[in-house]
């Protein structure tokens, strides 16, 4: 009597762990020619090369440069995501609940900020080159998601009711202040504070706390219709506008 076995296809788990070290080794190799290049000067040659593979294996695991650059920032993200959710404590009172994660925040800017170089050329380049945006957005999204459901439990837990547009647009000013005073700590290291950015979120939540207008106020903000303007009495020069006098 024959008996049938069937097989697992040989290697089919060796193959997932192998190229997901592959993947590996190219995110290392391109955040170390990124952040020796800029994102416009690093090419995938320069990537396969500094991994030790060949560039049809950048193209196989990302498809271009830019995808390259997404699962980058998509990896840092998820980093200081993974931080945030960490450091959040509800054992600690809720006007101290933002320090830990701003000091972490920060710290990790400053310990490795070619990362966040990288994310900065990211969004410069998402400016001229809708899918990147649409990416960069949603990649943001999340962060922000996270920062609004910390307001909403800390105000629950502060025995407040703001109305949900409040922790929103917290969400709003902490991703606003993390991204903005890094960039300030970068480009002049003296004149940011290492402390700022846990302190100002600080004061923030003990005044919506306290005050039931502030809290009126932020929540009113999202429900003001975002206007699109062009500069007053800008005029694009037509073919008349353009000719010589």
């Amino acid at each position: 009597m024959r008996v049938s076995v069937k097989l697992m296809p040989r290697g089919h788990f060796d193959r997932s762990a192998r190229r997901a070290e592959t993947r590996a080794r190219l995110l290392q190799a391109a955040a170390e020619v990124y952040a020796l290049h800029g994102f416009g000067g690093a090419t995938l040659d320069d990537v396969a090369a500094q991994a030790g593979l060949t560039k049809g294996a950048v193209y196989d695991h990302f498809g271009s440069k830019e995808n390259l650059l997404l699962a980058l920032m998509q990896e840092y993200l998820a980093g200081q995501l993974t931080a945030q959710l960490a450091l959040f404590d509800r054992e600690r009172t809720t006007w101290e609940r933002p320090l830990a994660g701003s000091e972490d925040w920060m710290g990790r800017v400053q310990e490795s900020p070619d990362r966040f170089r990288l994310f900065v050329e990211l969004w410069s380049h998402a400016q001229r080159e809708e899918r990147l945006r649409r990416h960069l957005a949603g990649a943001l999204r999340t962060l922000h998601a996270t920062f609004t459901g910390f307001a909403a439990q800390s105000a629950t837990d502060a025995g407040v009711q703001p109305p949900p547009e409040a922790a929103e647009q917290f969400a709003n000013v902490t991703l606003g202040l993390g991204v903005g005073l890094a960039m300030l700590k970068l480009a002049d290291p003296d004149s940011v504070p290492d402390g700022l950015l846990g302190v100002v979120l600080s004061m923030l939540v003990r005044t919506l706390e306290s005050d039931p207008e502030a809290r009126e106020l932020l929540a009113g903000l999202a429900q003001e219709p975002v206007k699109k303007t062009s500069p007053r009495g800008h005029r694009r020069p037509g073919p008349a506008q353009g000719a010589s006098k």
